[in-house]
């Protein structure tokens, strides 16, 4: 396991020593340093497999899922802590993890999800990291009173939410799998699976820049990175629906790419007579 506080060259030699174990890289903030390991780490993965061609769509996709993946943990906190507001008889569910599988509170959870004022607070959050990141970046301390929210929420959560990278091979292909503690609702399932679905209908009817005209508005930004992220792949000649896939396990929201390290032959059998 490494986290975002490893060097370029612990990283490096973590992959060395860990040829046949999956490689967990911890995410806190996507900064500039951040991105660079990951980088790092899907190039020095690529180049070792020696399929270097799907380096910049690969950076680009990952980028994409942890951005997305860090809105939906902030999503989760905020509905986590309206629920309790609202309906304290909920907390001690919350509190032991039990919450996942009780229709009401889920019910009720997915209803705030929808809500406008919950929307709103999650634009405070991120408007909040992006200040934040920015500091990282240029070096300056970060002020505990000024992202007093966002240390708070972090700290939290430190042993019950968090942010995987993680690689995994076999024989044929490369997994890159962000794995995020939140839960994927059958409500933002249902969504994904159905602008992913019409994006393709679109591509086949080569209509793509229709697409991004008549089916996305403002509210939709996942929707537009994923659709970027499924015509990267469709660039490759990869099927999206089997080289990127995005699903619920254990409570858990997993968003896998999938890159072949063998290419797939196809023969042709003649008849002889």
């Amino acid at each position: 396991m490494i986290d975002a506080s490893a060097s370029i060259e612990e990283i490096k030699q973590y992959i060395k020593n860990h040829k046949k174990e999956p490689i967990k890289f911890y995410i806190t903030w996507l900064d500039n340093i951040t991105k660079q390991k990951i980088i790092f780490i899907v190039e020095e993965i690529l180049r070792k497999y020696k399929i270097e061609k799907y380096a910049s769509d690969a950076v680009y996709i990952i980028m994409e899922l942890i951005s997305n993946t860090i809105k939906a943990r902030y999503l989760h906190i905020i509905t986590i802590k309206i629920l309790e507001e609202k309906f304290p008889h909920f907390t001690k569910k919350i509190e032991s993890g039990e919450y996942f599988d009780d229709y009401d509170i889920m019910s009720e959870y997915s209803n705030i999800l929808k809500d406008d004022d919950t929307k709103n607070e999650l634009k405070e959050y991120i408007r909040l990291e992006n200040k934040l990141i920015k500091d990282i970046d240029n070096n300056i301390p970060i002020d505990e009173i000024k992202y007093s929210k966002l240390l708070l929420c972090n700290q939290d959560i430190k042993n019950k939410l968090t942010i995987k990278l993680l690689s995994r091979i076999n024989k044929n292909d490369i997994y890159f799998e962000i794995v995020n503690d939140a839960p994927l609702t059958m409500i933002s399932r249902t969504r994904i699976d159905s602008k992913r679905l019409t994006f393709k209908e679109y591509y086949n009817k080569n209509l793509i820049e229709k697409f991004f005209t008549e089916q996305l508005d403002n509210s939709e930004s996942a929707g537009f990175g994923l659709a970027l992220c499924d015509l990267r792949l469709f660039n490759q000649n990869l099927e999206p629906h089997n080289h990127l896939q995005i699903y619920d396990e254990n409570n858990k929201t997993h968003s896998k790419l999938i890159l072949p390290i063998r290419k797939e032959f196809s023969f042709i059998v003649y008849n002889k007579y």
